[in-house]
């Protein structure tokens, strides 16, 4: 009995496992998605909904971007920073999130409150930013801002021999970010309820993750502007890499068990 064999065969069974079960939960998402028919504002009655229509601001206003000048309902962001350790370089993280704030969603008929607090937000790779600046340049004011907030990273290290750093150097920092911004084109997967609205009338309705109104919720919670049918796509591609490599991993695991029980 080889013990080695034996644990990284639990560790090929138990990632292969995680990737087989979060394959299949992306499937059940991309099912859903197709499966909803979109709604329109004017016609929403609680419960499960899908809508589309264009992101404009609540009376909260709209959050700065992370790192451009720009005003936004959704964003996500991260930094990363260049190390070097012998013979090895290359980006590591130092920090990312994602934050939102409530929006109306116009779709012509009507417009209605989303609050996505809980969401899934799922951005258009057509939309993001990214920026490396080096240790010694001088840093935009909006990234300036943002760094001076305590939930993000400080100022970059600097090399300790910069003499001896060519090309990308110790401390070079790489910044990311994705938006939904205000007039954006929004799809959005959710729960359609009156509870704690703010508002009665036309657009009385507000979308969350979910409600306590006696109605059935939305399985998924998903805000996004790409469209039903590049989430769709996305979802099938990534259902299916999770699936097959989860099973891979999983035959070879049991492999490496097999393995360490003969030895």
């Amino acid at each position: 009995m080889n013990p080695l064999l034996l644990i990284l065969g639990v560790l090929g069974v138990g990632i292969g496992g995680y990737l087989c079960y979060s394959g299949w939960q992306t499937r059940a998402t991309r099912n859903l998605i197709e499966s909803t028919e979109t709604t329109d504002v004017l016609q929403l009655t609680p419960g499960p909904v899908e809508v589309v229509g264009e992101s404009e601001a609540a009376d909260g206003g709209l959050f700065p971007a992370p790192f451009t000048d720009d005003e936004v309902v959704a964003a996500s962001w991260e930094i990363e920073e260049w190390e070097e350790s012998g013979k090895h370089s290359s980006w590591r993280t130092e920090g990312s999130g994602s934050y939102a704030t409530e929006f109306y969603l116009d779709d012509g008929t009507d417009r209605v409150l989303v609050r996505p607090e809980g969401a899934t937000l799922e951005f258009d790779p057509a939309g993001r930013w990214e920026r490396e600046i080096g240790v010694d340049e001088p840093l935009p004011a909006p990234i300036q801002e943002f760094l001076a907030m305590d939930s993000t990273p400080g100022g970059p290290s600097e090399a300790f021999i910069k003499a001896l750093d060519f090309g990308q150097q110790v401390g070079d920092r790489r910044y990311t970010q994705n938006t939904i911004a205000a007039g954006e084109q929004v799809y959005v997967l959710g729960t359609a309820t009156r509870v704690g609205a703010q508002s009665f009338g036309a657009n009385d309705f507000e979308l969350v993750a979910s409600a306590d109104d006696g109605h059935r919720d939305a399985e998924r919670f998903i805000v996004s502007n790409r469209s039903e049918s590049e989430l769709i796509d996305a979802q099938s591609s990534s259902a299916r890499w999770r699936l097959v490599g989860g099973v891979l991993v999983t035959l070879l695991g049991l492999g490496l068990l097999a393995a360490g029980v003969v030895a």
